[in-house]
């Protein structure tokens, strides 16, 4: 990777990994109202039992019946997480579920063929589960530090080629998320040991965004838009693979989607990256920044 350590000391902001959770950290606050939530049909959620497409109604709990994973605030709501707390977490979680649907789990242990295969950041704050509501057993994930995707990464591809391959997801969902720790570290030029072998994958991304990159003079801002490219990049990483290519040519079903998810809102966007064939990897052979910057900044200019 070609360096040019002058030109970004002097215009982007070393960036603290260690106190990204302070910097980015929200006030969170619980549900105005528990009691009459109802679970939301997510893009990805809308199949019934016997896999094929249910209508979508929000209320409707016998096609889409609401996820096992949420019951309202977490009950860990104590900073201390010893075992013993755990473990009765998890058992009040078990009996939540048995008492919802008794068959759960006998069936959960019976196998597994969830549609959509997660990569994503490792950050606490982002459980695909959670955000999706969707249960045990309908997500197949991958999670690294700031969702990265490289050819080299045997790991990521042997899951990729299982989940594809062997699962027959349906959906290959790439999401990255603002206030991404390891986005903001990649910003700057400070060492934290071996994790910088792994934010060198993203400050090569940086580089050859770097001159729209340095059009943005707030920090946080300048790390939301390096979140978006990275995240771009990787589903194109994705869509150039051997096993993506082969399924394509078998006419397998499976389609890549770029997303990012807002931590400070819990809702997630499309990057609008949806590849689902050679020919439409044609037309995002490479991340255009010259674009995404243009939008952005017809955006700003009319908000």
């Amino acid at each position: 990777m070609a360096s040019n350590s002058n030109t970004v000391e002097k215009t982007t902001p070393e960036v603290d990994i260690s106190g990204q959770v302070e910097s980015f950290s929200i006030a969170t606050a619980p549900s105005e109202d528990h009691a009459h939530h109802h679970h939301k049909h997510h893009l990805l959620h809308k199949y019934n039992e016997s896999g094929e497409t249910a209508e979508d109604d929000d209320h409707d709990d016998a096609c889409c019946p609401r996820s096992p994973v949420t019951f309202g605030p977490s009950p860990a709501v104590e900073k201390s997480h010893g075992l013993t707390r755990l473990l009765k977490n998890n058992r009040a979680w078990s009996k939540a579920i048995r008492e919802r649907q008794p068959d759960f789990f006998e069936k959960c242990s019976k196998g597994q063929q969830p549609k959509v295969f997660w990569i994503g950041c490792s950050d606490s704050r982002v459980p695909e589960n959670e955000l999706l509501q969707l249960a045990p057993g309908e997500v197949f994930t991958h999670r690294n530090i700031a969702n990265v995707v490289v050819g080299t990464d045997l790991n990521c591809l042997s899951v990729l080629q299982y989940a594809v391959d062997v699962l027959k997801v349906e959906h290959v969902v790439v999401c990255g998320h603002y206030g991404c720790g390891g986005v903001a570290a990649a910003l700057g030029d400070s060492s934290f040991g071996l994790i910088d072998h792994w934010l060198g994958n993203i400050k090569q991304v940086k580089q050859e965004h770097l001159s729209n990159l340095n059009e943005i003079k707030d920090t946080e801002e300048k790390c939301r838009a390096l979140v978006e490219i990275n995240c771009r990049n990787s589903v194109l990483t994705v869509a150039k693979t051997p096993t993506m290519r082969a399924a394509w040519e078998r006419g397998q079903n499976v389609e890549i989607i770029g997303m990012v998810y807002d931590i400070q809102t819990g809702l997630l966007g499309e990057l609008g990256y949806h590849i689902k064939s050679m020919d439409d990897l044609q037309s995002h052979l490479k991340v255009d920044s010259n674009a995404l910057f243009a939008a952005r900044a017809s955006k700003a200019a009319t908000a």
